[in-house]
């Protein structure tokens, strides 16, 4: 009889490790890996500009990485019940790790002839972005239409796209520049007579920096939808990719979506 009960405690002991192996495999199957910017706020960033790396559950989110489309990804994926591994580096860093194998996502980014060659895009965006051109205010730009900026230097953030009309424009002369600090400085310098930016997020600089009074913009000259991509010739990278869509249109429906908006951008602003 004792031999009966020690053979069922062990037994039972040998079930709970293998329903518990189970569920572990589940979950490690259930993870996705994402690269994204340290310094685009208020979409996604971190505090100081640092890079940082990390997982997020359903059961425990992060407070490193902060922002509207951050939350937005964050929250389809657990909708769906993923966990996710994270990686939060400046731009030009994000593109070659996923471009190398060693993330399976990246967010956000717009569309481009040359980059719809290269990567697959959601069907979902993730975030809309306005484009503007900032002058200081004592040597402001008078706008009337691209034409306003013949022979001008106009900074322009390195690897960043601005749509169709801007890449068409031939007699501007268009200044790379690492970051967007930098380019506000040239700007308060003289060193360039524009910068082109994505207004929310050059505002949020503004903001941060303290510089909100310095500058004056343009109307919005053109936006453009992001997006969430993989590597073309990556199957199950963007399998991955209908995830996210599907957890979306899940957080759409349960109002979670409506409640990121508001936090991040005021109940009259929608920015996808």
């Amino acid at each position: 009889m004792r031999f009966k009960r020690i053979f069922t405690a062990m037994l039972l002991i040998v079930s709970c490790v293998v329903s518990a192996n189970v569920q572990l495999t589940v979950r490690l199957d259930k993870v996705v890996s994402v690269v994204s910017l340290v310094d685009y706020g208020p979409y996604v960033f971190v505090d100081g500009n640092k890079a940082v790396k990390g997982v997020t559950s359903t059961q425990k989110n992060t407070d490193l990485v902060k922002g509207f489309s951050w939350e937005v990804f964050q929250e389809s994926f657990h909708a769906m019940g993923y966990a996710i591994k994270y990686t939060i580096v400046p731009w030009n860093r994000a593109i070659k790790i996923l471009e190398f194998g060693h993330a399976e996502l990246l967010f956000p980014m717009s569309k481009s002839d040359e980059r719809l060659k290269k990567y697959n895009y959601s069907r979902e965006p993730i975030n809309t972005v306005d484009y503007v051109i900032y002058s200081h205010k004592n040597a402001s730009i008078k706008w009337k239409g691209f034409n306003s900026l013949s022979e001008k230097i106009i900074g322009e953030k390195r690897g960043f796209n601005y749509g169709k009309n801007w890449n068409a424009l031939s007699d501007v002369i268009k200044y790379q520049i690492g970051n967007i600090s930098s380019g506000f400085q040239m700007l308060q310098k003289g060193h360039i007579n524009g910068f082109i930016g994505y207004k929310d997020t050059w505002d949020y600089v503004l903001k941060e920096e303290g510089w909100e009074g310095e500058f004056i913009k343009t109307p919005i000259i053109d936006s453009s939808s992001e997006y969430v991509v993989s590597m073309k010739g990556k199957e199950q990278h963007s399998n991955l990719l209908k995830v996210y869509s599907q957890g979306k249109r899940k957080i759409i429906e349960n109002g979670t979506l409506d409640k990121l908006k508001t936090k991040w951008f005021g109940v009259n602003q929608a920015k996808e």
